[in-house]
């Protein structure tokens, strides 16, 4: 974990809900924005800064979201997306109603779910507060706005972190992926210890059987990008699991299908089922385009519609308490 016990760092909804890509991003908790929060997180910042300077990277799995904001980069409704694929669905969805009677029957009031899950007031008393046909596009506008802005705060005290080991005048010169390498390195997939984490189901001789051979000699030859792809594919992260984590990457082999038949993985379970394939370059080429062309997972919880906790109630930019009467 980023952040063991001090709350200064959340798993993005699509981590918490194990939905859709980008499972591994952390983002700053918008509740914790006290004074002496911002001098922790001013204190991380310093931390990242030390990494550009020394060429020291450290793992912090951080979005283009928050990328973005320190260097100077212009955020957008698909950075948000990109973390928290319900709540881009669900903008998507209004935008896409058409009729007066269908955005009634939404029955949607001035209210927006946050980072932490949390109901937040767009306006006072929002959550009593229809919101109008004819404000539909203003609603709609409030909700991107409030949720690019919730974690303002914490970002630019880590911004004042960096600058304060990096002249802040360099920051501009980088691009938010430039910075992201500078402080993390690159994410560089290990096979040999991926190989070593690996459990056999259904493969006569476990690592020896052909098709699995086959499948390390692929991996082997994919570029990092492409290594990357194949984690998040099969558990939704772009990197490999943490030492002494107990994660095992699950192999397993589908007998009964063949050369027309794609790799199917099980994102909860961290596993890979592969076909009966002939040959590696038949294997090369399902492979490479599945992970390459399948960036939405689908999940039981999101199916349920049970991805977001408690309906806790808010104010204008501040979470409170359940309301009783909720």
């Amino acid at each position: 974990r980023i952040d063991a016990g001090l709350q200064l760092f959340l798993p993005c909804p699509n981590q918490r809900f194990a939905a859709g890509s980008n499972q591994d991003k952390w983002l700053p908790n918008p509740s914790s924005r006290s004074e002496q929060h911002l001098n922790m997180y001013r204190f991380v910042g310093k931390l990242m800064g030390a990494c550009v300077r020394a060429n020291a990277p450290i793992e912090l799995d951080f979005p283009g979201l928050v990328w973005k904001r320190i260097v100077g980069e212009e955020c957008t409704f698909a950075d948000i997306a990109a973390v928290d694929e319900a709540f881009g669905k669900d903008v998507e969805q209004l935008r896409g109603i058409s009729s007066q009677d269908e955005w009634e029957q939404k029955g949607r009031t001035w209210r927006v779910r946050s980072l932490s899950g949390r109901m937040i007031d767009l306006v006072p008393g929002g959550r009593k507060v229809a919101v109008a046909w004819e404000e539909r596009d203003a609603y709609m506008h409030d909700m991107v706005r409030l949720r690019l802005a919730e974690c303002a705060a914490q970002v630019e005290a880590m911004k004042e972190g960096i600058q304060a080991v990096v002249p802040g005048i360099a920051l501009p010169l980088f691009t938010w992926r430039e910075l992201e390498v500078r402080v993390c390195g690159m994410p560089v997939i290990d096979v040999d210890k991926l190989e070593k984490l690996t459990n056999y189901e259904n493969f006569s001789a476990s690592a020896r059987h052909p098709v699995a051979v086959m499948f390390w000699n692929v991996v082997r030859g994919m570029s990092d990008e492409d290594r990357g792809s194949l984690l998040a594919f099969t558990w939704g992260k772009r990197r490999m699991p943490a030492q002494n984590s107990g994660a095992q990457f699950k192999l397993r082999f589908t007998q009964g299908m063949g050369d027309s038949h794609m790799p199917v993985s099980h994102t909860c379970f961290f596993q890979l089922d592969l076909p009966n394939y002939s040959g590696e370059e038949v294997m090369r080429e399902k492979l490479l385009y599945a992970i390459r062309c399948c960036s939405a997972i689908d999940n039981d919880s999101r199916a349920g519609g049970t991805l977001y906790e408690s309906d806790d109630e808010g104010t204008r930019g501040e979470e409170t308490q359940e309301d009783e009467d909720d």
